[in-house]
């Protein structure tokens, strides 16, 4: 009963925000209208309450479902709720650890660091003297995002067309519910947290909070507290002595070394998230993480790789590794769209590119050439072009193009080209070429013979023949419609100036009129006219 109110809540307050899509994309013809839908899509998911604030987040890091415009804006909504009463967190701290807050710590805030629609965070003191942050999840939170997702899932068929980019949007929104159900627990978190420092144990510069593993539990995460200084507040870290471009150097370097090295990355790189203590960058919660298999690494090792080098034959190659085509592909329209944008992002000086206009113009790409991007990718997308935000206040002169293609290039050593070499592919390879190589004398004897010999045939195959094909008769066809109307009509004509055809020479103008009817509307049907 209470899931059937919610639905019609849901389904009143989305509708409404539909009915405003309809009459600005249908009857007032309005694209340019996007921005205008975009913020009654944020206003619509803030009216619904935390649940939807929490989902809006989660699809503004998903720039494969929504347009850019919708994603920019959903990033806006602000992770803020009312707070929950201090004595649920001691009951859901009771439920998880059958331990009551005081045998644990020696003293905690009631007033929580924030509020947030997921969780509360409150500041402690351990009874060992460690200060601690602790996070709890918000009552019935997981119920309720999950109820609200099942219901999205179930109304993703009647939503109107244009507001999801992709192919099927019920099977996005379930690889949504997923990913949140393993954010839902804790535990995920802290396992993530404790991969990402063993990954960056030896990165002098970077560093992440304790974790308390023994105390986390699926709605309870209890972390070091990290009193630092936030990445944003340029004033005090310069009377600090720090760098501000250092800082920036070395964020983005770590954050190269996750993604093409690791394949392990922060995905919410927000300001919020980074810390600055003992000459250290302290990377904090670590709720959305981004993970690359083996092979998707090597494919964006290959992408800037094609960048740095402008081959546009492994920048195709890598597209269509990263990719999968949903309808048969143009590889030359594809070849013209990626020498364009060789030609805007690779020129000599890049001081004025962007990473997020190249990463919004890739995306565009794949989707105008109807390649479906692997959400990992998305994710990917979305953290850069967060740090390229971040990277403007600490150092706007920053460019991460020209940083990632020198970074390769620093990289890209003898042992780790040796390292991409599989040996027992490199002998299958060999001996292929080799077999190959042994009947080329052969092989090239017998086109010697069929020349000579007049047996030579050359077979051309063309692009959508049978398309073009097609065409050509349809325009045969017409022409030869035409001839026999206008012979109708001189025939007609003749026969009505006899005395004995001219009933029949009317009847004749009025079949050729059919048939120029017929032919008319053939053409215009056919979009030709």
């Amino acid at each position: 009963m209470a899931d059937d109110k919610r639905l019609r809540e849901i389904v009143r307050v989305l509708s409404s925000y539909g009915l405003r899509f309809v009459y600005h994309h249908k009857i007032q013809n309005k694209p340019d209208a996007v921005e205008i839908d975009a913020v009654n899509l944020r206003r619509a998911f803030e009216k619904l309450g935390p649940s939807f604030i929490k989902i809006g987040q989660i699809l503004s890091t998903r720039l494969d479902i929504l347009p850019k415009p919708f994603v920019d804006e959903l990033s806006l909504l602000q992770d803020r709720a009312p707070e929950f009463p201090f004595s649920e967190v001691e009951r859901i701290f009771f439920e998880e650890t059958a331990l009551s807050l005081g045998e644990v710590f020696l003293t905690i805030d009631e007033k929580p660091l924030a509020s947030a629609s997921v969780a509360q965070v409150h500041k402690g003191t351990l009874r060992t003297g460690e200060e601690v942050i602790l996070k709890v999840q918000r009552p019935v939170i997981d119920e309720l995002l999950i109820r609200d997702l099942d219901i999205l899932i179930r109304l993703s068929e009647w939503m109107p067309p244009g507001i999801i980019d992709v192919i099927d949007p019920k099977e996005a929104l379930e690889q949504v519910k997923e990913n949140t159900l393993v954010e839902l627990d804790f535990r995920n978190e802290a396992n993530m947290l404790v991969e990402f420092q063993e990954l960056n144990k030896n990165v002098a510069c970077v560093s992440v909070p304790k974790v308390y593993k023994g105390l986390t539990k699926r709605r309870i995460l209890v972390e070091e507290y990290i009193e630092g200084t936030k990445i944003t507040n340029q004033e005090e870290l310069e009377l600090l002595g720090y760098d501000m471009e250092d800082i920036s150097q070395k964020l983005m370097m770590s954050y190269l070394k996750q993604i093409f090295k690791d394949g392990f990355f922060h995905g919410d790189p927000h300001p919020g998230n980074f810390l600055i203590k003992d000459s250290k960058i302290y990377f904090i919660d670590f709720g959305i993480m981004g993970r690359l298999s083996d092979e998707r690494r090597r494919s964006l090792n290959q992408l800037i790789e094609s960048l740095a080098s402008k081959d546009i034959d492994l920048m195709v190659k890598v597209c269509l590794d990263l990719a999968t085509p949903r309808n048969p592909l143009d590889k030359r329209v594809l070849y013209d769209d990626l020498e364009h944008m060789f030609d805007v992002y690779l020129s000599t000086d890049m001081k004025n590119v962007r990473m997020t206009e190249f990463i919004t113009d890739f995306i565009r790409m794949f989707k105008r050439h109807n390649l479906i991007i692997p959400s990992e990718l998305t994710i990917l997308a979305k953290a850069l072009s967060i740090l390229e935000g971040v990277f403007q206040d600490l150092s706007p002169d920053l460019n991460l193009i020209r940083i990632a293609k020198d970074y390769l290039r620093e990289s890209m050593t003898l042992g780790t080209l040796m390292e991409r070499i599989n040996k027992e592919k490199l002998a299958l390879q060999g001996y292929a070429f080799l077999k190959d190589a042994s009947e080329l004398p052969n092989n090239l004897t017998k086109l010697l013979k069929q020349i000579v010999s007049g047996r030579l045939r050359l077979n051309i195959d063309m692009d959508n023949l049978d398309e073009k094909w097609s065409d050509l008769k349809k325009m045969s066809n017409r022409v030869v419609m035409s001839l026999i109307i206008v012979g109708l009509l001189l025939s007609s004509a003749i026969m009505t100036g006899t005395e004995s055809g001219q009933y029949l020479g009317q009847a004749g103008f009025i079949v050729s009129g059919l048939f120029g009817i017929w032919l008319l509307i053939s053409i215009y049907r056919s979009g030709n006219l």
